[in-house]
């Protein structure tokens, strides 16, 4: 027992030990000594005599000293416990038991505390200590009593009960003064009540025992009462003084001081110490630490301390999280930044960080990502959604319109930023874009007149983008002359060729021989030569198929104007141009001559033609301009020839008929009557209702009279019929005049009633080929699709009319619409063989191509077809874009794969059109066939950075892309793709859910097999 405890307790006997006062025997005398004794032991700290002592002289008492007996079993305890016996807590509560009205009482409850109290039991002493009556303890005990209570009390956390108790002692002077102020000084501090709590920590400052800690508390208060730069004064050099957790403890306060007041450098400097001195940092010495360094732009340093602080879902994760974000954005990490301000946006303790979290979130993500079904789009949506007041609001839209813009979805890139209330310049911009190129899109896809309203939507915001301006305005051009809008493509055309910046495009000299055709399609004919000559000029030395085609062109406008001189110098030129319709330009170099009287050099000429082209489709009338040529030179042997030549090998011609004609009037005038007649005859009979027929009747009449025969004449026209009959041709053609007018008035309902009641009257009339042709025109233009097949059909079938072609291409068009491909098929093939128009021949071929893809026949065929298509140098580009897919396709059909990849690699590159999504498909697909999987694989994801508008064979590379997967044994990505697309794709009309459905079914089966 220490010396000071020992005189504690010898104070506390002397104060409480009773003085006998009954009258005492000699023995009661004794043991008054003997008490005594003990007691002066115990006093002493002897607790071992005193103990035993005491123990003896419990069984020695008188009844009359009851009061000594309770003092001794008293000591006996007190000595127990003051040696820390085992049964001291027993012979106390034993006690409290045995003297229920001991004045001793107070004593032993509070000694029972004292001894948990010693123990750390802070509890345990509190339920002793309640029983403690402190009035009855003397002073000095009393006051131990308080602080001891007040202590337990304040390491339970009970503030509120321990500051009465240290409130009670700490103006005493003595030993409790010190610690007594200093924990009272604690629980103010813990409390709030800074400024009391300051006060009594000065007067501490100097105390014992209390120097080492107090000014730590000092410079705390200073910081919480936001006195920074106190704080920083007081803490800085205890910093320095410092050692381990409490030098911690102040860099960390004196650090937040100086992030307080914005001095990031010192702040930074200080809570770098706090991190380094403490073993398992608290996240807020991170965070502070890492906007520290964010505001002094050391970044990299930021980004690692702030990425500690992100484990809690709270508000310091939130900011740290944002300003992670930003700090791998001024570094160049953005996926790293992506994902940190995707986590900052997850969360709303802060309403402003989420709404500027998740804009640069989705930025990023526009950025980085690719969105082959919009689901960047739908981000861009969310946030407009979500925040329809944010201050991003309009940078949002505009985002959303790029993004759109990327995906090639244009349409509805349009609509999200025509939503935009208050644009910007980058908004316009962005506008004049995409109008511009969803007038592509569309024109691609042969939509004209909305790619003419959706060019002129461009160019209304042309100034913010003049090379868009310059390239919509020659679209313009192309789409209005597609729809045969001659004028508004002139205008067009001409427009860009003026404006600055068209000169450097591929365009500008385009434009001049499209304004050519344009004014070649009106027959101004003056005006087209005049373009095509400065698309001559502008070409200069270089040569090409359109050259040689505009050469062709000036010499049909000055042949048009009768110039032939100059006509046949540019027909002359034009074929020794390769790719050019030299066989073309050689028969109207042919043609101007014989106009000219040379009819020698348009014989040699025609025969040139003849012989370099032989199946060419001039050969025909190649043969009969010979025949006529070789009648004004006077060789009608070669004439004949000629005539026959061309009946023999062209019966279908149309100059066939012309041919027969012509052997007639050469018969004639050579005299061979009998031969004459019976050519004449043939034209009457086979082509009945033609000019050629009328001519033939005339030249037949001429030979009767000739003979003197006239009744001959009249019986052989009785004999005939119809339109031969001398009685009914007057009255056959006022009837077929009045319906003629109202069809060239342009009244065609009209029109329609009188050719039905004319061919109802006249069924072999002169004139039921054009009756037929006119009612069908008309009917066609009304969508009177069946009467007006009916009609043309039988135009069709009355051989050598001058409407065959017109009425060939009508049918062919009717009978596809109609969907009688085969039907449709033949009248192709006829238009092919028939026409004299190129143009003609060209759509023929087309319908051909087509008309065997719907059928699903002949692949070979189909691919022969589409390969004259593409060597033709007139073929449109979409029609070009068209015959290579069916070309492709065929060799597809055909197991020729190497072919078809051919074709399908050109086409991949514009995805904007059907074809080119379809070939972007076909690739990956053939390739994967090939054992080519890597190469299928980066096909569909150039196909994903590429984009396209035609969703539905994305999807298709998708499930094509889970396919490659799966073959690679990688279940999981295969898996994660299919579900990807199911959530994502949002037509519901195709079947691209069915199978997505049947893969996933697929993957399932072979996960749940453990493959």
């Amino acid at each position: 027992m220490t010396k000071q405890r020992f005189l504690w307790f010898l104070s506390l006997i002397m104060v409480v030990m009773p003085l006998a006062v009954a009258q005492q025997s000699y023995d009661s005398r004794q043991t008054e000594r003997l008490f005594n004794e003990a007691l002066d032991h115990y006093r002493n700290g002897r607790y071992g005599v005193a103990r035993s002592l005491f123990a003896d002289l419990q069984d020695q008492f008188l009844p009359g000293q009851s009061n000594l007996k309770a003092e001794a079993a008293y000591y006996v305890a007190m000595s127990a416990s003051h040696l820390e016996n085992d049964d001291a807590k027993y012979l106390l509560e034993s006690f409290l038991v045995e003297f229920p009205e001991s004045g001793m009482r107070p004593y032993v409850y509070k000694r029972l505390g004292d001894l948990d109290y010693e123990d750390g039991k802070y509890r345990k002493a509190l339920r002793n200590y309640r029983y403690v009556e402190a009035r009855k303890l003397d002073r000095e005990t009393r006051y131990d009593f308080r602080f001891k209570s007040g202590y337990c009390h304040f390491m339970e956390g009970e503030y509120d009960q321990a500051l009465p108790a240290f409130s009670e002692i700490r103006n005493v002077q003595g030993q409790w003064w010190g610690a007594a102020n200093y924990y009272y000084a604690h629980i103010q501090y813990e409390q709030g009540n800074y400024n009391a709590a300051l006060k009594i920590f000065e007067q501490l400052e100097d105390e014992p025992g209390f120097g080492d800690e107090v000014p730590f508390y000092i410079a705390q208060i200073y910081f919480l009462q936001s006195d920074f730069q106190k704080a920083i004064k007081y803490g800085s050099p205890l910093v320095e003084q410092a050692e381990g957790v409490r030098k911690a403890d102040m860099a960390r306060m004196v650090g937040n001081a100086w992030y307080a007041l914005k001095n990031y450098d010192n702040a930074a400097k200080y809570l770098a110490v706090a991190v380094e001195m403490t073993e398992e940092p608290p996240r807020e010495d991170y965070y502070y630490l890492g906007l520290s360094l964010y505001h002094q732009k050391k970044y990299a340093e930021a980004a690692e301390a702030l990425s500690k602080t992100t484990m809690e879902k709270d508000a310091m994760a939130q900011n740290a999280y944002y300003h992670l974000g930003d700090c791998f954005l001024k570094i160049g990490e953005k996926e790293k930044a992506r994902v940190a301000f995707g986590a900052a946006s997850e969360t709303d303790f802060d309403q402003v960080i989420t709404e500027e979290a998740m804009f640069n979130y989705i930025k990023l993500n526009y950025e980085l990502s690719f969105s082959p079904f919009n689901e960047i789009i739908d981000s861009f949506m969310k946030f407009i959604e979500r925040f329809p007041n944010s201050a991003y609001i309009d940078e949002a839209w505009q985002y959303l319109g790029q993004a759109l813009l990327t995906t090639r979805n244009y349409k509805e890139a349009l609509e999200a930023l025509e939503q935009v209330k208050n644009k910007t310049a980058a908004n316009y911009r962005a506008l004049q874009r995409i109008a511009y190129h969803r007038g592509l899109e569309l024109f691609t896809n042969l939509r004209f007149d909305e790619a003419a309203d959706m060019l002129q939507y461009s160019l209304k915001y042309g100034e913010y983008n003049r090379e868009l301006k310059v390239k919509a305005r020659y679209w313009l051009g192309e789409a209005y002359y597609r729809l045969g809008q001659y004028d508004k493509a002139i205008e067009n055309y001409d427009i860009f060729i003026h404006t600055p910046g068209s000169y450097q495009l591929d365009e500008f000299k385009t434009a001049h021989y499209n304004i050519g055709y344009a004014w070649f399609k009106q027959k101004n004919y003056a005006q087209a030569a005049s373009w095509f000559r400065k698309y001559e000029n502008l070409m200069g030395s270089s040569q090409s198929p359109m050259l040689g085609d505009a050469l062709t062109r000036i010499g049909d406008c000055f042949f048009m104007q009768r110039d032939f001189e100059r006509a046949i110098s540019y027909y002359d030129e034009a074929t020794n141009i390769p790719g050019a319709s030299a066989d073309y330009a050689m028969y109207q170099k042919a043609f101007s001559l014989g106009l000219l009287k040379n009819h020698q050099s348009k014989i040699n000429q025609l025969e040139l033609l003849v012989t370099r082209f032989p199946k060419s489709p001039y050969v025909d009338d190649a043969l009969y301009e010979m025949g006529r040529s070789y009648v004004a030179v006077d060789d009608l042997t070669s004439a004949i020839r000629m005539y026959k030549k061309l009946k023999e090998q062209y019966p279908r011609s149309n100059f066939s008929k012309k041919a027969m004609l012509q052997l007639g009037l050469v018969y004639y005038n050579s005299g061979d009557l009998d031969q004459s007649l019976a050519f004449y005859k043939r034209v009457v009979n086979e082509f009945p209702g033609t000019p050629e027929a009328e001519d033939a009747l005339l030249g037949i009449k001429n030979i009767y009279l000739d003979r003197n025969d006239a009744d001959g004449y009249i019986q052989y026209t009785r004999q005939v019929g119809g339109f031969a009959s001398i009685d009914k041709r007057q009255e056959d053609s006022l009837s077929y005049i009045t319906a003629e007018k109202l069809y060239m008035q342009d009244k065609c309902l009209q029109a329609i009633n009188q050719f039905e009641a004319y061919l109802r009257n006249y069924p072999d009339g002169r004139f039921v080929i054009n009756a037929h042709f006119y009612k069908a025109d008309c009917q066609y233009r009304n969508q009177d699709l069946e009467n007006a097949r009916r009609s043309f059909e039988f135009v069709v079938s009355r051989p050598g009319n001058i409407f065959m072609e017109d009425a060939l291409v009508n049918i062919a068009r009717i009978s596809y619409q109609l969907e009688r491909f085969s039907e449709a098929l033949g009248y192709y093939e006829r238009l092919e063989n028939e026409a004299d128009e190129e143009e003609l021949r060209r759509e023929a071929l087309i319908g051909q191509m087509r008309c065997l893809v719907k059928l699903g026949d002949r692949p070979g065929y189909v691919s022969r077809l589409a390969q004259r298509i593409l060597e033709d140098p007139k073929t449109s580009p979409e029609v070009e874009r068209e015959a290579r897919y069916r070309k492709a396709e065929a060799h597809l059909e055909l197991g020729e794969k190497d072919l078809a990849l051919k074709e399908f690699q050109l086409l991949k590159k514009n995805t904007s059109s059907l074809e080119g999504a379809i070939a972007r498909y076909r690739v990956a697909q053939i390739l994967f066939d090939q054992g080519k999987a890597e190469q299928a694989e980066q096909e569909i994801f150039d196909f994903v950075n590429v984009g396209t508008p035609h969703q539905y064979w994305m999807a298709r590379c998708f499930l094509l892309l889970s396919e490659i997967y799966q073959s690679k044994g990688d279940l999981f990505q295969a898996r994660q793709y299919v579900e990807s697309l199911m959530e994502n794709y949002k037509n519901t009309e195709d079947d691209i859910q069915e199978r997505a459905q049947k893969r996933l079914s697929e993957i399932t089966e072979k996960q749940n097999a453990g493959e």
